[in-house]
């Protein structure tokens, strides 16, 4: 069987550009090496002592709809409770104190009560998507792509006459580089990405519920960028006391946090700076738990239009928020105007 298109990972712009081809009449399967979709917009589930499940949103924190194609999205996720508008401005950090949202930066924040994994799961609806699926190897020939797992239990090698792929530019070129002239792989590779370290902490008893929803770090001494208290986004009936503090990429860059076991002493680090802003009593969390993403933050500017459609072998795009500046709005834009522009140009 050979299908109309490939998508490779399941993040939000490889869902955006799925369900748009699909739409559009296209056969869509989606290859995913996770148990799920969604990518960094990702929520952990926690058990806690006494049994119940913590819910914290430990990769993307909120989103922002300022183009008119994405409120689009945006509202149909509202109107079906999907998501809600969490804050209009965050409080900043500057070194010496914490400092409310400014007037000029409100503009409506918007989050997921259940988490955000809830984008995904909603984009993926209807979608034909093979998880645990890890690529191993990618190939070209007249009748198209062949795109083969890393193991036997990854499934079949899978055919399709369009491929895109979605993972992070660095292992996009890797798979795939091979097929993309020159001239568009010395582009894609001056895309550089942050990694970031996610520490989550809940706390049994709190000295007090904060003011604030997130902060913006703005010192550059601290390794913490931001720190949420994510209870504020969650239902009424859900475990109060959870917070999430993100490393700096300069901090998150430190060599030995690419190993799990180097983390301990980045995680303590981290909470000793969330007490200086937020209280002494936030340095010592009933759980915590670290997350180590690779690929978070793009640093450099992306591709005209969000995505790069290859002028070398096949029918191949490469799209994802690094393509796009970044965040939720991006990646999705990204996957879109790929799908759009694939559509238009096969109609």
């Amino acid at each position: 069987m050979i299908h109309d298109v490939a998508v490779i990972g399941a993040g939000l712009s490889g869902l955006a550009a799925a369900r748009h081809l699909a739409a559009g009449g296209l056969d869509v399967v989606i290859l995913e090496k996770s148990r799920g979709p969604g990518g960094r917009a990702a929520t952990r589930n926690i058990d806690l002592p006494d049994g119940r499940v913590l819910r914290v949103d430990h990769g993307a924190q909120f989103f922002t709809a300022k183009d008119s194609l994405f409120r689009n999205q945006v509202d149909s996720w509202l109107d079906r409770g999907i998501c809600f508008e969490w804050a209009s401005g965050f409080h900043t950090w500057d070194g010496v104190s914490v400092l409310p949202p400014g007037k000029q930066w409100e503009a409506p924040r918007y989050a997921c009560r259940r988490g955000m994994s809830a984008l995904g799961k909603d984009l993926a609806t209807g979608l034909r998507i093979l998880t645990g699926f890890r690529v191993g190897a990618v190939a070209h020939d007249r009748d198209g792509w062949l795109v083969s797992p890393a193991d036997s239990a990854s499934g079949d090698p899978v055919k399709a006459r369009a491929l895109f792929s979605s993972e992070p530019l660095p292992q996009s070129l890797e798979l795939i580089g091979k097929h993309i002239p020159d001239e568009e792989r010395r582009l894609l590779g001056r895309i550089a990405y942050g990694s970031c370290l996610a520490v989550m902490a809940f706390f049994e008893e709190m000295a007090v519920v904060p003011e604030w929803k997130g902060i913006q770090v703005r010192d550059p001494d601290s390794p913490l960028s931001w720190m949420a208290w994510d209870s504020s986004r969650r239902t009424p009936e859900s475990p109060r006391g959870s917070m999430i503090l993100h490393a700096s990429p300069d901090f998150s860059a430190r060599e030995e946090l690419s190993a799990q076991e180097g983390r301990e002493d980045a995680r303590l680090e981290m909470l000793r700076a969330a007490a200086r802003i937020g209280g002494e009593w936030m340095g010592s969390p009933t759980l915590s738990a670290t997350h180590f993403w690779s690929y978070a933050i793009p640093l450099t500017g992306g591709a005209e239009g969000g995505f790069l459609c290859s002028s070398g072998e096949g029918r191949l795009y490469l799209i994802g928020d690094g393509l796009q500046g970044g965040r939720i709005e991006g990646a999705w834009i990204s996957g879109f105007q790929a799908a759009r522009d694939y559509l238009a140009k096969c109609s």
